[in-house]
């Protein structure tokens, strides 16, 4: 099922965005004991974080957050996919009493490690079955979503986590969920927000570009995909 959830005002996008991923933690909870949410960083995601946080009809507790992607720097760093997430949505729900910090799993970098941490995100994520239950990803430019970019080998590599070096976008080093995880979640919610993702937006839907060229379309194998736009 591919459902497009359109509308020109961003804040409206993003109200029937989280509407219907409450509705999606709701279903996952009456068939297991939490939930697993993969989330990304990027500019798309704000509105999406403003609005989430208010959200009163979620279990919040039972909600586990991992990172779809994350740059390899510290997470006060200013480049972390993380510290914006934790600024515009974990940070006012954990005040408010209705989150957890230990329902927040971050990838920690550590440069002094040949791997960068990436083995411990993996069996940190094994501990609840190393699979997702909802992916959150926000569309670049040129159709990538986590740190899988454009004819990047990233995309052929059968690990969990996938650690760049790179990346065609600064910064370069990343870890990015590959697509073999990314695509163990039953549900996916996608953003194409603003003029400048037109492109990628038409190539998701053009069936002569494959996923090398549009990584994004990688999503279109989960069983139920949410597609957040303000792009007619």
């Amino acid at each position: 099922m591919i459902k497009t959830l359109y509308n020109k005002d961003a804040r409206k996008s993003a109200q029937a965005a989280v509407k219907n991923f409450a509705a999606a933690v709701r279903q996952i909870l009456a068939q297991k004991k939490y939930a697993i949410v993969a989330i990304p960083g990027g500019r798309s995601m704000v509105e999406f974080f403003n609005v989430l946080k208010r959200e009163k009809n979620i279990d919040w507790k039972k909600l586990h957050f991992f990172m779809l992607d994350e740059r390899l720097v510290d997470l006060k760093n200013e480049d972390s996919n993380f510290r914006q997430a934790y600024e515009k949505l974990f940070q006012p729900l954990i005040k408010d009493g209705r989150l957890s910090q230990g329902n927040l799993h971050p990838f920690n970098y550590n440069s002094k490690a040949a791997d960068c941490g990436i083995n411990a995100y993996r069996k940190e994520l094994k501990k609840f079955g190393l699979k997702y239950d909802i992916v959150i990803a926000g569309v670049g430019e040129d159709g990538h979503i986590g740190a899988l970019f454009p004819d990047h080998s990233a995309l052929e590599n059968k690990a969990d986590f996938v650690i760049l070096r790179d990346a065609p976008k600064k910064p370069a080093g990343r870890i990015t969920s590959s697509v073999k995880l990314i695509q163990t979640a039953p549900v996916a919610f996608v953003f194409f927000i603003g003029e400048k993702k037109r492109a990628a937006y038409k190539k998701f839907f053009n069936n002569s570009t494959g996923d090398k060229k549009c990584p994004a379309k990688i999503l279109k194998k989960i069983k139920n995909l949410y597609i957040i736009t303000d792009l007619v």
